[in-house]
């Protein structure tokens, strides 16, 4: 048996206790894959998800192709901009393990300052509601984001069909021809995905999608 999900409708109600709360983005945000990544840490568990809203953050496509042939998401630091996506409350075993599950991904901790957070759903203010939290941790590409060679904007988010369109036409790959399902397929198999991944770098078709400061600190 999977662990069971709660997304809390009272997003006000205290969280677990000795957890973090980490937003999802892409495929973290749907239940079933928490479920298969975290599941086998307690079969009988629960995992606790609310719906947020947090400023200035978007989301883009992170650099690279992954093992199964696809352009995942990675949110981008911005100055403007909302984001609406699922958070989970997370152990300490639970967070260790998920990071496992990321390989190219960073997880850091960002402040709430710069990043107001707030909970969706019941507006009702319990006389227990807890304060927003200081931060939140949230899971950053380690190779960039997707972005305009020239302008360095980056590319939003959009269907694995307009990010494999927008890449044939910087790169004229043979791999990136077809249709959707067919160039993931493709990119599945072999050296395809690292050889992508590479001529993305090469094309300066990435930039950095959150800044740290000169000691490595996340600004």
């Amino acid at each position: 048996m999977s662990a069971s999900v709660v997304v809390e409708r009272d997003p006000q109600s205290a969280p677990p206790p000795d957890t973090r709360l980490v937003v999802a983005v892409g495929s973290n945000a749907v239940p079933s894959v928490l479920r298969r990544k975290l599941g086998h840490l307690d079969p009988a568990g629960v995992l606790h998800l609310t719906r947020v809203r947090v400023a200035n953050i978007t989301v883009g496509h992170s650099a690279h192709v992954a093992a199964r042939g696809y352009v995942p998401a990675a949110p981008v630091r911005t100055g403007h901009g909302t984001l609406e996506t699922v958070a989970a409350w997370l152990s300490p075993p639970q967070t260790e393990a998920l990071d496992l599950t990321e390989p190219n991904y960073d997880r850091r901790t960002v402040n709430t300052h710069d990043h107001p957070l707030i909970f969706l759903g019941d507006p009702r203010l319990p006389a227990d509601a807890p304060a927003t939290p200081d931060e939140f941790d949230i899971y950053v590409s380690r190779h960039g984001v997707l972005a305009d060679p020239a302008t360095r904007a980056p590319l939003p988010f959009g269907s694995q069909a307009g990010v494999f369109g927008w890449l044939q036409r910087h790169l004229d790959d043979p791999a990136l021809h077809g249709a959707a399902a067919e160039v993931c397929a493709r990119l599945a198999t072999g050296d395809h995905a690292a050889r992508v991944t590479g001529l993305i770098n090469d094309a300066r078709l990435s930039r950095s999608a959150w800044p740290v400061d000169a000691r490595g600190v996340v600004a």
